[in-house]
């Protein structure tokens, strides 16, 4: 048999108005007897000033009480007395000598062992609600003890005393009105409660089904929205980080492509031409040799990168002088530099140091000016100054007097691989990482980083390093 499932708000709408029920139930029945007792106590209050009446009434004459005379006596009183009201008459011995209901009172049994009786002979007063075996019916008695008689009233429960205990009906009016205000607000907290929770199944039925579009999941401004929102983003970043990681494999087997079949190519033609002259052989083997270097350029790039990226707390921490720095780069390419007949200037103070990673540094700096000499053309200059420092951030101004980019490019070309010439990288023999290196430097570093054409021509970036990391 197919189990029946029952949405959440609706479960949550079942057990409190069940608990509401229960609760209201047992406040009714507190509120019932309490009710019940105060009206019976009204009812005990209205019977006695009768039998203060019945009794002085009895006792104006000095006489021996007799049945007769009782009766005679109870007569006088009979327009003045409630129809519906049953009085007895007892002597303190507890014997019955009137009884206006019953025609044989005189036979009744002796009455000191009811309740009311018992307790009005020893406290004055008593009362009790008790089935009458002489007229067959439940009555509320109330009886008072006086020198020389004991004076009993009594009304029919069923015909009086019931029919004034429930009539009074606006306690439940209250209890109903009450319970419906509670399921209507029950309602209202399921449903904002609900809200979330329908949102979140929406969102996981798109993402089983594939579906990437999330925008049109609207979760409730609360707590469990924020909860919702968090889950949202964090299924698109992982979407995001699963597209990446696929472009990023993609882009990775195609550069490490091109310098592959390079080497295969030239390893070939020397394995498969014997007769080869020295220079020819030696072209091959220079060109082979220039591929596996750009292969490993590649390799290491993005070695640096996915360090960056994945295991940044491993990088040691170090003082880094940024001119001595700058200094140590110039001299590593100062042969590409003069084959360029480029001119290198530095403006940056000889004792500005910050706290940071020295490879990541170096790197930054390093494939700025290797940009700068690949793409840059001959007979320009190279500029690095250092502009402020405040705020705990020292900023720079890296520029070239170069080509530049066009302004279209320029959005992109921090992307890994991006290329704002087809073939540009793989015929100058850059892996295509390196401006990507140099914002996942500045980012670690706590800094921002942006581009521009400059007027007079040449590209320049504009970028800040915390002075401290951590």
């Amino acid at each position: 048999m197919k189990q029946i499932k029952i949405k959440y708000k609706h479960q949550v709408i079942l057990y409190f108005a069940l608990m509401v029920f229960a609760i209201s139930l047992g406040f009714s029945y507190v509120f019932f007897q309490q009710a019940k007792n105060s009206k019976t106590e009204m009812l005990k209050f209205q019977m006695h000033p009768y039998t203060d009446l019945i009794y002085n009434y009895l006792t104006k004459e000095d006489t021996v009480f007799s049945g007769d005379f009782i009766a005679e006596k109870m007569a006088d009183l009979k327009g003045i007395l409630p129809e519906k009201m049953r009085f007895t008459i007892l002597n303190p011995a507890g014997w019955v000598l009137y009884d206006n209901l019953s025609a044989g009172y005189l036979k009744m049994e002796n009455h000191l062992k009811r309740p009311e009786i018992a307790d009005a002979i020893v406290k004055g007063s008593g009362s009790a609600l008790r089935f009458s075996e002489t007229l067959d019916s439940d009555y509320l008695y109330y009886a008072k003890s006086y020198p020389d008689l004991i004076v009993r009233a009594a009304l029919d429960y069923k015909t009086v005393v019931k029919p004034l205990l429930i009539n009074d009906n606006r306690y439940r009016a209250y209890i109903i009105l009450i319970f419906i205000i509670v399921i209507a607000l029950l309602v209202y907290v399921s449903r904002q409660v609900g809200r979330p929770v329908s949102a979140l199944k929406e969102f996981i039925d798109k993402v089983q089904q594939g579906k990437g579009d999330y925008d049109d999941i609207r979760f409730p401004d609360n707590e469990f929205g924020d909860v919702g929102e968090r889950i949202k983003q964090t299924f698109r970043q992982l979407e995001n980080t699963k597209q990446y990681k696929q472009q990023l494999t993609h882009n990775v087997a195609h550069e490490l492509k091109t310098p592959v079949t390079g080497i295969r190519g030239y390893l070939e033609t020397l394995l498969q031409q014997e007769n080869i002259d020295n220079d020819q052989r030696r072209f091959f083997l220079e060109r082979a040799y220039a591929q596996t270097m750009r292969l490993s350029s590649i390799i290491t790039d993005i070695s640096i990168l996915n360090k960056i990226e994945e295991a940044a707390d491993k990088f040691e921490i170090e003082t880094i002088n940024i001119r001595q720095c700058i200094k140590e780069i110039e001299s590593d390419l100062a042969f590409k530099l003069g084959e360029k007949k480029i001119e290198f200037s530095i403006k940056v103070s000889e004792d500005l140091a910050i706290e940071g990673i020295y490879l990541l540094i170096y790197s930054l700096f390093k494939n700025l000016i290797d940009n700068s000499i690949e793409h840059g053309g001959e007979n320009i200059g190279i500029y690095i100054e250092n502009t402020k420092c405040e705020d705990n951030f020292v900023w720079f101004t890296y520029y070239d007097t170069g080509k530049g980019v066009p302004h279209n490019h320029l959005e992109r070309i921090f992307e890994r691989f991006y290329r704002v010439e087809a073939g540009r990288s793989r015929k100058s023999g850059g892996s295509g990482l390196g401006l990507s290196i140099v914002k996942n430097a500045i980012n670690l570093h706590k800094g921002s980083i942006s581009v521009r054409n400059r007027e007079d021509g040449g590209l320049a970036f504009d970028f800040s390093l915390a002075l401290k990391i951590k």
